[in-house]
């Protein structure tokens, strides 16, 4: 069933807006590249946030002292936000490498 003909199935079995994972499949054309693309769009904001947590802990560093950097409150959560999104950067992108083999 091409694109046109599953979204206009789609339209006709759901009276009110139809449910977001089918409405993006059929869009995508299928559920593996609906996935795909959900993938690739959070590996790039997992990408992103860690760039800009990257450059917020430098300014931060930056800005303070070598004494007062261990006591920062900031900092430390800044660190952490850095952590966060680089690690879910990586798994994300240690499954794309895992699907592609």
């Amino acid at each position: 069933m091409d694109r046109a003909a599953s979204l206009d199935s789609l339209h006709r079995t759901h009276d009110a807006r139809p449910p977001t994972p089918e409405l993006r499949t059929a869009l995508f054309g299928g559920a593996a590249r609906a996935n795909a693309v959900k993938r690739a769009a959070t590996l790039r904001l997992h990408t992103d946030l860690a760039a800009e947590a990257r450059l917020a802990t430098a300014r931060r560093r930056r800005a303070l002292s070598a004494a007062t950097c261990r006591t920062d409150a900031w900092l430390t959560r800044l660190a952490a936000t850095l952590a966060h999104h680089r690690r879910a950067a990586v798994a994300l992108l240690d499954q794309r490498n895992a699907y592609s083999q």
